[in-house]
């Protein structure tokens, strides 16, 4: 099986924070998800920090980031529709045992610039308390 990478885009059923409150467990749909993290343990599996990819424009209280049309194209999205990666949710997951990640072959891939700043951007997030962590280690 091959690891995912930071900046990979992968179909994923995200599973948002105001659908966990409400009981759910598993995502709606299928949507396009890029992985901004992936740490290895020292059990041999791998922990993804996933972010969803929406094209309903954020409320000005949430924290996104805006996806180039050149980064859609690049991973094989609709490039005549705007984009945005959301900092503020976040899933973690575990590769080798996830029960909901079906399909694990990527779309395509950030390119490396775009994926420091979706990361750094993500860092700052963090520090600041301001991301949601739905942990779907289990």
């Amino acid at each position: 099986m091959n690891r995912p990478t930071a900046g990979e885009v992968f179909r994923y059923p995200f599973l948002w924070k105001r659908e966990q409150l409400t009981g759910e467990t598993e995502g709606r749909k299928t949507r396009p998800v890029c992985i901004a993290v992936t740490v290895a343990r020292a059990d041999g599996e791998t922990v993804v920090f996933i972010l969803p990819i929406t094209t309903q424009p954020p409320l000005p209280s949430r924290k996104s980031i805006e996806v180039p049309q050149i980064e859609s194209q690049r991973v094989g999205l609709d490039t005549h529709v705007r984009k945005w990666i959301m900092l503020d949710e976040i899933n973690t997951d575990i590769l080798e045992r996830s029960y909901v990640w079906e399909d694990r072959t990527p779309i395509g891939a950030f390119s490396s610039a775009f994926t420091s700043r979706i990361q750094s951007s993500l860092i700052a997030l963090a520090r600041s308390g301001g991301a949601s962590v739905i942990d779907r280690l289990k």
